[in-house]
C-alpha cells in the first residue's frame, strides 16, 4: 500500500493543473462518490418491492435502511486514520470491493438477516467515498477552495441519487430489483479498478504510528472547537440524509396521494435540485468569501430554509409535492457543506481523521432518525400499505424539534460578522 514519493515542486504545479485535478479528482473518486449515493438512496424506490414480497413492516425498512448509515458511521474513525497514513487511492479501492460483496449478497438474500447483512456490507464498503475525495482535494488544493471542491463532489453524488430514482424505476420495468443489485456490484467493481489504476500521487505514506494518529483523533473528540461546528448542522445533515434514503418517497405516496411512477418522477425531480443546490451553495460560499462573508453564514442560512420546509411539510398547508422535494432537496445540501468548514479549521495532515470524525456523527444519527422515524410511523399501523397523514406529522415534528437547538448555537456565532 504505498506510492511513488513526489516533491514539494511538483505537487505544487499538479495543483495548477485542472486537467490533473479533473483525471485524478472528480472522475475516479466522483464515481465512488456517485455509487455510494445510489446506493444510500436506491430503497426509497424499491420499498415496494421490499416490503411487498418479503412483508415486512415500517420499522423493519427503516433498520434495513438505517444499517447502512450504521456500518458507513462505525468505519469513519480506523477509516480516518488509514486515509492520513495510506492515502485516499490505497484505501477507496479495495474498500469499494466490500460494497461489491454487499451488493450481491444483497440481491441474492431471501431473509430480512440476510438482507441486513448486505446492505451493512454495502455501507461499510462505500463509506470512505466522500472521505476519500475530500482527502484528495485536501492535497491538491488551497484551502480556501475546498467549499468549492466539496460542493462539486457532493453535485456527482446527487447524480448518483438522480440515477435511483426515475431511470431504476424505469430499468424495473426490465428487471427485478435483485438484478439491479447486481448489475450495480458489477458497477463498482469497475469503479474500484478505475480507482486503483488511474490515480497516483502525490501521497507519500506517513511512518506515523497507528496508536499516535488514534491519540490525535481522541484530541479532536475533546476539541470544543469541533463540537461547535459539528453540532449546529449535524441533526439537520442526519434528517436531510434519512428521509431522502427512504422516507420521501413514503411521504410522498401517503401523505401527498402520488402513484408510484409519479413519486419515482418527484424523487427525480428532487435529485435534480440536490445537485443543483450543492452547485449553488459551494459557488456562493466561493464568491462570497471574497467580500469577507464567512461559510458558516451560508451553511447556517440555508439550513434554517431547510428546517423551514420541514415546518410545511407537517402542516398540510398545501403546497405542490414537486416544489417541497425539491426544496428540501436544494436547500438540504447546505449542511453538508459543513464537511469543508471543518476540514477548513485543521491543518491538511488532519482532514482525513476530522472529516471522518465528522462523519462518524452525521451517519450514527442518520441512523437514529432513520429508525426513529420508522418507530414512529409503525405506532400508528398501516391500512392497505398506506401510514396515517398523523404519523408523518409526529415523525417529523420530533425531528423538527432536534435541529432546532442547533439553529441555536448558530446564532451564538454571530455567523453575519465578516472577516477581513
Amino acid at each position: 500500500m504505498s506510492n511513488e514519493p513526489i516533491s514539494v515542486a511538483a505537487v505544487q504545479e499538479a495543483k495548477k493543473s485542472f486537467g490533473m485535478l479533473f483525471l485524478t479528482i472528480f472522475i475516479p473518486f466522483g464515481m465512488g462518490h456517485f455509487i455510494s449515493y445510489l446506493y444510500r438512496t436506491v430503497n426509497a424506490v424499491i420499498y415496494n418491492d421490499l416490503a411487498t414480497e418479503l412483508h415486512l413492516p415500517a420499522e423493519s425498512l427503516g433498520v434495513l435502511t438505517g444499517v447502512y448509515f450504521l456500518t458507513f458511521a462505525a468505519a469513519q474513525l480506523p477509516l480516518g486514520v488509514m486515509l492520513d497514513r495510506y492515502g485516499p487511492r490505497s484505501v477507496q479501492s479495495p474498500m469499494l470491493l466490500i460494497a461489491a460483496l454487499g451488493s450481491v449478497i444483497f440481491a441474492l438474500s431471501h431473509s430480512e438477516a440476510g438482507l441486513l447483512i448486505g446492505r451493512g456490507l454495502i455501507g461499510l464498503g462505500v463509506a470512505g467515498s466522500l472521505m476519500s475525495a475530500i482527502k484528495a482535494c485536501s492535497i491538491w488544493l488551497p484551502v480556501e477552495r475546498l467549499p468549492l471542491s466539496t460542493a462539486c463532489l457532493l453535485s456527482v453524488g446527487g447524480l448518483g441519487a438522480m440515477a435511483s430514482t426515475s431511470p431504476l424505476h424505469a430499468a424495473l420495468h426490465w428487471i427485478s430489483w435483485r438484478e439491479a443489485f447486481l448489475i450495480l456490484a458489477g458497477l463498482t467493481v469497475a469503479i474500484s479498478a478505475v480507482i486503483h489504476f488511474s490515480v497516483r500521487g502525490p501521497f507519500t505514506p506517513k511512518n506515523t504510528r497507528f496508536s499516535d494518529m488514534c491519540r490525535e483523533v481522541g484530541r479532536l473528540y475533546r476539541s470544543w472547537t469541533f463540537w461547535r461546528l459539528g453540532l449546529y448542522s449535524v441533526f439537520a445533515h442526519a434528517t436531510y440524509m434519512a428521509i431522502l434514503a427512504l422516507w420521501m418517497g413514503p411521504w410522498l405516496h401517503d401523505v401527498a396521494g402520488l402513484s408510484s411512477s409519479q413519486m419515482a418522477t418527484a424523487l427525480m425531480a428532487g435529485t435534480v435540485a440536490m445537485v443543483a443546490g450543492s452547485l449553488f451553495f459551494g459557488w456562493l460560499t466561493d464568491y462570497l468569501r471574497r467580500y469577507g462573508v464567512q461559510p458558516i453564514m451560508i451553511c447556517g442560512g440555508g439550513v434554517a430554509i431547510f428546517v423551514l420546509l420541514q415546518v410545511l411539510m407537517l402542516s398540510g398547508i398545501a403546497v405542490s409535492p414537486l416544489a417541497i422535494t425539491m426544496g428540501f432537496s436544494f436547500f438540504g445540501t447546505a449542511a453538508t457543506m459543513n464537511y469543508a468548514i471543518v476540514a477548513q479549521s485543521v491543518e491538511p495532515t488532519l482532514a482525513g481523521r476530522v472529516s471522518a470524525s465528522f462523519n462518524l456523527l452525521v451517519f450514527v444519527l442518520a441512523f437514529v432518525v432513520q429508525w426513529l422515524m420508522g418507530a414512529v410511523i409503525s405506532h400508528w399501523g398501516s391500512t392497505d400499505g398506506h401510514f396515517p397523514v398523523v404519523a408523518y406529522q409526529w415523525s417529523l415534528g420530533l425531528l423538527i424539534a432536534l435541529q432546532v437547538p442547533g439553529l441555536l448555537l448558530w446564532l451564538t456565532f454571530r455567523p453575519w460578522k465578516r472577516v477581513a
